[in-house]
């Protein structure tokens, strides 16, 4: 070998000086104090020891810990034996960040090594960035002995690969894409900062996990491994109609960066770059919103304006809208898209009021096919849950009236969710849906007998009760009757408020209880007076239930009927006409020329004329005894001369 090709080693003292140097750094630990550490240096690791004087060193040191370390400064003595205490961290070397994150680089590449050569290299690589203490490569690689322009080429090589690839940082990122229908994919990526070359997108290598918020993935979990740069699909989850998922990314131990490890001992031995490097994490989050593809099923309760009413009231049904949970259905109302923002879904309430019925409703699923129908109306729902008001039905007579409604999805435009809407339909006779008009029965009378009675006759009134309310168990009905009257009264004339009427023409009243359809006779009524009369009656209808309300309302008839009307009329005393005198019976055989017959007529009439002045003598007389209290036998007219 040349003398310039001569394995150089530390310069060559006699054998005893470099014994002695060993030992002091051997040894010195048993003599010095030694501060609280985290590893030891054990001993020589993997490399190549000179031959030369067999202490030259070019490797790794072995820690009590099974860790490997490079030496850090050139020159200094061993670690062998020492305790270091540690300190990681992007800066704690004290050279530029390029050379920081090139000693990254070596020691997570190669720190680990069980090759000689490698080892050997590693350490000439990092004496070079760190400094050689006023020598040359070649100096320190020949205690590689006859193996050093490999380790000397090898290490150059460590050089430049650890330029090109070692890098400063490393950061994750995760994006989240959410479609319409509910599914998703998610991609985790990983960028290098390179100090050759700048950012660099990893193309897939790293596996990590990922945690997902308001999805899942195809076996049901919320957890799986991720590859960098692999898509990755998953469902979204939740009853909400707006849906979030979030995703979190996580991968450790990844070799980027320019995080070491050093260690520095008290003893002043040489500073110590551990093996391995420091591997990093990152993370990265995301989350996505859309619609939710879930459909919602509308529900409505509702409660009439008026639970008791009169025949042409308006009444409305106010509208509670809200949704009716289920499995696969939303929790809340469902959304729409309106020029970038989401809107509620519209939905269209139909409401209908049936009646009126004769008989209180009963609450039943299905309404009754052959209900009468007062009104159809309809609401838009337009702005999600909440409470709308329908348009007004006027009642049209007395019955029990019923509000029902259905939401059809076709009301709703495609473009507005209607695929999201399913249908809904109310029972038939919910209480609060329910409205009572009290109605009076329908009334007709007819007078009893004859439409004319003499002067002392005693008249009644036939009622004829229909369409009564089978909630009341009784009423009172006044028949009253009005009159006389010079003339008889035309039909439909009204009379008015019976009580606004003269009592000069109040002939009498008369009551009768009715407790259902049928036909009421009522007491009757005497008349003295001649005229015309007629029947009207009144009532002040049932007694209020429990409720307070009047089933049956006040109802009266003060309308002039003929059935009802009849006339008291005195009856006629016939006049006697006396019959003329019988002539002789022989005279009409005289042949007489009439002569007689006229005297005896003549005679005839002047006896009647006396007969007829006598009897007005003897009244006469009889009037004036009566008128002066005089008691006495009447005096008897038994004929006259």
């Amino acid at each position: 070998m040349t003398s310039a090709d001569r394995p150089t080693g530390p310069p060559r003292p006699a054998l005893l000086t470099a014994l002695l140097i060993v030992l002091a750094l051997v040894a010195g630990p048993l003599w010095l104090a030694a501060p609280a550490a985290a590893v030891t240096g054990a001993g020589l690791g993997t490399g190549h020891l000179w031959r030369g004087d067999g202490v030259s060193y070019l490797g790794t040191y072995r820690l009590d810990d099974g860790r490997q370390a490079f030496c850090l400064e050139a020159g200094k003595s061993s670690p062998v034996g020492n305790h270091y205490d540690t300190e990681t961290g992007t800066e704690v070397v004290g050279v530029s960040t390029a050379d920081h994150a090139r000693l990254a680089y070596i020691a997570r590449t190669w720190g680990d090594t069980t090759d000689a050569d490698t080892a050997a290299a590693g350490q000439l690589a990092v004496w070079t960035i760190t400094g050689l203490n006023g020598h040359t490569q070649r100096y320190y690689a020949g205690r590689a002995n006859e193996r050093w322009p490999i380790v000397l080429d090898r290490s150059n090589e460590m050089l430049a690969e650890a330029t090109a690839a070692a890098s400063t940082s490393v950061t994750a990122s995760t994006s989240v894409e959410l479609r319409d229908d509910g599914t998703g994919t998610l991609r985790s990526d990983l960028t290098v900062d390179r100090v050759g070359g700048g950012p660099e997108l990893l193309t897939p290598q790293h596996d990590g996990t990922v945690a997902l918020t308001g999805g899942a993935f195809a076996d049901g979990s919320t957890t799986a491994v991720v590859q960098n740069g692999v898509d990755l699909d998953f469902r979204a989850t939740g009853d909400l109609a707006q849906v979030e998922v979030s995703a979190d990314t996580r991968f450790d131990g990844l070799p980027y960066g320019r995080i070491v490890t050093a260690g520095t001992s008290p003893a002043g031995s040489q500073r110590i770059l551990f093996s391995g490097g420091t591997s990093v994490e990152a993370s990265g989050a995301a989350s996505a919103e859309a619609l939710s593809p879930l459909p919602f099923r509308p529900r409505v309760e509702t409660r009439t304006s008026d639970v008791v009413a009169e025949p042409g009231t308006t009444v409305t049904d106010q509208l509670t809208v809200d949704v009716l949970p289920g499995e696969g259905l939303l929790s809340e109302w469902g959304r729409h898209d309106v020029a970038g923002t989401w809107q509620p879904v519209p939905v269209t309430v139909r409401s209908r009021l049936l009646g009126p019925f004769r008989e209180p409703v009963a609450r039943a699923d299905d309404w009754p096919s052959d209900a009468p129908v007062v009104c159809d109306v309809s609401v838009v729902v337009d702005e999600g849950p909440g409470t709308y008001t329908t348009p007004g039905c006027e009642l049209p007579s007395g019955g029990w009236f019923t509000w029902v409604e259905t939401i059809d999805p076709s009301d709703t435009p495609v473009d507005a969710g209607r695929d999201r809407v399913q249908g809904w339909r109310s029972p038939f006779g919910t209480a609060s849906e329910t409205t009572f008009v009290p109605w009076a029965p329908e009334v007709s009378t007819t007078v009893v007998g004859a439409d004319q009675v003499e002067p002392g006759a005693c008249v009644s009134d036939e009622l004829t009760v229909s369409e009564w309310n089978g909630q009341a168990s009784e009423a009172r009905v006044d028949t009253v009757l009005v009159g006389p009257f010079p003339e008889a009264l035309a039909a439909g004339h009204d009379l008015g408020p019976i009580a606004e009427i003269d009592e000069a023409l109040l002939a009498g009243r008369a009551s009768t209880t009715v407790s259902g359809d049928g036909t009421y006779e009522s007491p009757c009524l005497p008349v003295e007076r001649e005229g015309h009369y007629v029947f009207l009656f009144t009532s002040e209808g049932s007694v209020p239930d429990d409720d307070g309300v009047q089933v049956v309302p006040a109802f009266a008839d003060t309308t002039v009927h003929l059935a009802e009307s009849f006339s008291v009329v005195a009856p006629e005393v016939p006049v006697e006409t006396p019959a003329p005198a019988a002539a002789p019976a022989g005279l009409a055989f005289t042949g007489s020329d009439g002569s007689l017959q006229a005297g005896a007529a003549a005679l005839g009439v002047t006896l009647a004329g006396a007969v007829m002045l006598v009897t007005s003598l003897v009244l006469h007389v009889r009037r004036r005894r009566r008128g002066h209290g005089d008691i006495a036998e009447e005096l008897l007219v038994t004929g006259a001369p």
